[in-house]
């Protein structure tokens, strides 16, 4: 799989990279008896995920990840499917934006299309872990912001450069952002929503919204896909939540949606 992503990068073999491409997008079509054949290529996909340098191979690799799972939903060993779902909670954390982006939506169909006893332990484990990240991981004051931003003034600009902390911590607190919003648009139309759904978009509420940045970007977003898919259902969808539920949401969006 490494020569054949190498293949699809080469550009000045436009047939080559075409072949590789539609060889590589077949591979997780293929049958792998399960076994070491199966085994084989989960570890393939999970390195590759995890360690390739170049961050188009990463973004590839969720599309074959995606299919794989799928087409072997019901006959995937346990420790298998495992590995699949930590390599793509990890990839959450991808120094790369589209990566990441990809990552949230591999997850997200992922667990929409696993097995109902599986999913909702699924969601319970991957709820608290992302949960926890952002309660472990909160913003620093606006005082020590301020602080650290002042260290590291560049001299010729006069901007602010973002230490590797800060970016980690936003990296971080993104992952969790995003982790949590794939758990809410895995059930974009079910209708009384999940009774943890709330909780989760108050939890997106209330401890990420006002980051500044992609974070808050991608809490905005995700709360407004809620609402859009929601117009026609809201009356019903309405008395899943609790009315302090319903107050830590008035603030991000429009009061009279969520009223």
């Amino acid at each position: 799989m490494e020569q054949l992503l190498h293949m699809m990068d080469i550009k000045e073999d436009p047939e080559l990279q075409s072949l590789a491409y539609h060889v590589f997008r077949h591979l997780p079509n293929i049958p792998h008896r399960p076994g070491d054949e199966s085994r084989a290529l989960v570890d393939s996909l999970v390195r590759i995920g995890r360690a390739s340098p170049s961050w188009h191979q990463r973004l590839r690799v969720l599309i074959n990840i995606q299919v794989l799972y799928f087409r072997n939903l019901f006959l995937m060993v346990r420790e298998e499917a495992e590995a699949l779902f930590l390599c793509v909670r990890e990839m959450l954390h991808d120094t790369q934006l589209e990566v990441r982006l990809g990552a949230a939506a591999t997850l997200s169909g992922m667990i929409r299309c696993s097995p109902h006893t599986l999913r909702d332990k699924k969601i319970k484990a991957l709820k608290n872990h992302f949960t926890r990240l952002l309660i472990d991981n909160p913003l620093p004051s606006k005082r020590a912001t301020k602080g650290a931003a002042a260290a590291v003034i560049d001299r010729d600009s006069g901007a602010s450069t973002p230490t590797p902390e800060q970016n980690k911590l936003t990296l971080t607190r993104h992952a969790a952002v995003l982790g949590l919003s794939a758990l809410v648009q895995a059930f974009p139309y079910t209708s009384p929503p999940p009774a943890w759904l709330p909780e989760v978009l108050t939890t997106l509420a209330s401890r990420a919204a006002s980051d500044t940045g992609t974070v808050g970007k991608s809490v905005k977003q995700a709360l407004s896909d809620f609402k859009k898919t929601r117009q026609d259902t809201w009356h019903v969808d309405v008395k899943a939540f609790q009315p302090e539920q319903l107050e830590d949401l008035e603030g991000v969006l429009w009061k009279s949606y969520f009223a």
